[in-house]
This record gives C-alpha cells, sequence and structure tokens, in this order.
C-alpha cells in the first residue's frame, strides 16, 4: 500500500526550460545563448548541484567567462533566477489533493541548496514532508545510495513509496531500490493518477 509519494522536481513540480527563464530578463538573442551556455550549460552548474560548489563560488566563475559588459547580468541572474521559475499548477494541484487524502509528500532532487531554499518557503513547499537534495547529500540520481538516504532519513518503507520523476534512469534505479514508480510527463497526469490509485 502506498503511504508516501516521492517528487522530482524539474520538469515534474516545474518547467525546466532555461531559455524560457532567460527570456524574462529582457536579453538580446547573442546575450541569451552567452549566458545560458557559461551558466546553466556549464560543468559548476552540475558541480552546484553536486555540492562541490556554493552559488557564490560559481557566480565568480561564470563572470570570468564572460565580457565585462554581462558580469553584472550574471550576478543577476544568479541572485534571482529561481524567483523566474513557472510551476506545473496541474501537479501542484495534485500535491494539494493527495496530501489531503493523507499522502505522505517527499521531494528527493538533484538540485543546488539556492533552489532548495526557496522551493521549502514555496507556496507548494509547505506541503512537503521532507527533502533531499543532492547538493546537500554530496550524492546525485540515480546514485542508489541517495534513495537510501531518504528511506532512512524519514523512516521510510520502500515498498509504501511511489517515485515520480521525468527522467527513466532516475525512476528505474528507484524500483530497484522497491520503490513503485512513474516516468512523467506533463501530459500523463491522467495516466499518473490512475496508477496510483491501483497501488494504493
Amino acid at each position: 500500500m502506498i503511504k508516501n509519494i516521492i517528487f522530482d522536481f524539474g520538469n515534474v513540480v516545474i518547467r525546466w526550460d532555461t531559455d524560457a527563464l532567460l527570456k524574462k530578463y529582457s536579453l538580446d538573442d547573442a546575450t541569451l545563448k552567452c549566458l545560458k551556455e557559461v551558466i546553466f550549460e556549464s560543468e559548476e552548474w552540475l558541480q552546484m548541484d553536486s555540492g562541490l560548489l556554493n552559488a557564490k563560488q560559481a557566480e565568480r566563475i561564470f563572470q570570468s567567462k564572460v565580457p565585462y559588459p554581462l558580469k553584472d547580468q550574471v550576478s543577476e541572474i544568479m541572485c534571482t533566477w529561481f524567483e523566474k521559475v513557472e510551476f506545473h499548477k496541474d501537479t501542484c494541484d495534485l500535491i494539494r489533493k493527495w496530501k489531503k487524502h493523507g499522502y505522505k509528500i517527499y521531494c528527493l532532487s538533484n538540485t543546488n541548496i539556492q533552489f532548495y531554499e526557496y522551493i521549502k518557503k514555496s507556496d507548494i513547499g509547505i506541503y512537503f514532508d521532507g527533502f533531499v537534495i543532492s547538493a546537500a547529500e554530496k550524492l546525485m540520481k540515480p546514485d542508489k545510495e541517495i534513495f537510501e538516504r531518504l528511506f532512512e532519513k524519514f523512516s521510510l518503507n520502500a515498498s509504501e513509496c511511489f517515485f515520480i520523476d521525468d527522467t527513466k534512469e532516475n525512476v528505474i534505479a528507484g524500483r530497484e531500490c522497491g520503490m513503485s514508480g512513474f516516468v512523467f510527463d506533463i501530459a500523463r497526469l491522467q495516466e499518473l493518477e490512475r496508477e496510483l490509485r491501483c497501488l494504493s
């Protein structure tokens, strides 16, 4: 019987589209392309997610890679990008609904401390019973150790957990750790609800 629902964040609870995000800064196409590559497609961004760099350290590296006129733009983006992220309303509605029905709601996400601090205080963050974040644990999905960390931290029985992630490899890893899992796509919400009903 499923008692706990475990959510990834990127492209599950939020829309992770760096082009759309950067367009909110009113950048010309060349600047958008440059900053997307330097910031969001960088090795340093992954190092923030894995807990090897903090946001200030990464910001200094990003600034060293851009022309002088863009240094202030880098700083602005690094201080505000997480506020520009769009939430999937339908997913958030499901979270509220499932919480009301008595499920425990948890997050298991490859993300950095900056976004974690923002999301846990957000309107949807208050519905979560706990978070396991790659940057804090210095572990990344699909490493099975991060799943075990989730179970241990919140005293969860894997067979009572339903894991939702947009990456097939991560869902497979979760299943191998004993959870039920669903590869998420925003177009598959009805299918997701049906599957949970079948397992509960």
